[in-house]
């Protein structure tokens, strides 16, 4: 399996988590999580060049210059 399948795995169990929340909160953080192992998964694709199509426009590969990159 690769890295990019292994994200989008990550992020269809944190889609049933969500689910299943029990409060907003909760519920909202696992979408965000969600959304945050697509972008890793689309990013992946892209390094192991298994991306054809173009990007999503809320995905940046590499930080513009003077930015920093944050971790969930």
């Amino acid at each position: 399996m690769s890295e990019s399948d292994q994200f989008r795995q990550y992020a269809e169990e944190a889609l049933l988590w969500a689910a299943q929340s029990k409060t907003e909160e909760e519920k909202r953080l696992l979408l965000e999580l969600v959304r945050t192992w697509r972008q890793a998964a689309i990013v992946s694709a892209v390094v192991d060049n298994q991306c054809t199509g173009p990007l999503p426009a809320a995905i940046s590969v590499a930080p513009e210059v003077g930015s920093h990159v944050t971790t969930a």
